[in-house]
């Protein structure tokens, strides 16, 4: 037998053999539970679906690529594929956690610590509304600063907070940062913040 021969001989036999693994991976161990942990605002019913991960698909080409169209989805923040037994899948997710919720043209957005806007969100105060759009990096900032607040308002003018004891307006969040370090937060008078200092009414 020649050497080009016995060649095509083994690489068919490899092949073959390759073939016969990959059916077998196919079959003989395929995923017999899948758990999703850590799921909030997603139901475990859209992560598998997301996924493709369910009983009965190959359990050892579960990999991490699974994940992708997963952690492309805004309220998730990361995602962990974990394999605690053969047979078994854990999806572990660590979503994002709204802090209020933005009204947009395109209906109300919740919005994220990292400043993401998340689609389907419930309204959960304080309710921001403006005119232009929104300075996300901004209005984290205020949520934080005014944990008290119902609503912030933002235009090109500047910004105004509101809430049971509070009502304040001011240019730019660094004024009202300083404003909000130097003097009680609750405060039954309407304060417009200024460079040079600030006015109240009542």
């Amino acid at each position: 037998m020649s050497r080009l021969a016995d060649y095509a001989i083994r690489s068919l036999l490899g092949v073959l053999s390759l073939g016969v693994l990959f059916m077998a991976s196919q079959v003989v161990l395929p995923v017999e539970e899948v758990v999703v942990a850590g799921n909030q605002h997603l139901s475990a019913e859209e992560v598998l679906e997301t996924t493709g991960l369910e009983a009965g698909t190959p359990w050892l080409w579960a990999a991490p690529r699974n994940l992708q169209t997963l952690l492309a989805n805004p309220w998730v923040k990361n995602a962990r594929l974990e394999k605690p037994a053969p047979g078994q899948l854990r999806i572990k997710l660590y979503e994002r956690k709204q802090i209020a919720t933005l009204r947009s043209a395109d209906g109300d957005l919740g919005l994220a610590f990292d400043g993401m806007l998340l689609p389907g969100a419930p309204r959960l105060p304080p309710l921001i509304e403006g005119t232009n759009k929104p300075p996300v990096k901004d209005l984290v900032q205020l949520v934080k600063l005014f944990p008290g607040a119902t609503t912030i308002r933002f235009s090109s003018a500047g910004f105004r907070i509101e809430g049971p004891s509070l009502k304040v307006w001011g240019a730019n969040v660094k004024e009202l940062q300083r404003w909000a370090k130097e003097h009680k937060i609750d405060t039954s008078a309407a304060v417009h913040v200024y460079p040079w200092g600030e006015s109240e009414s009542r």
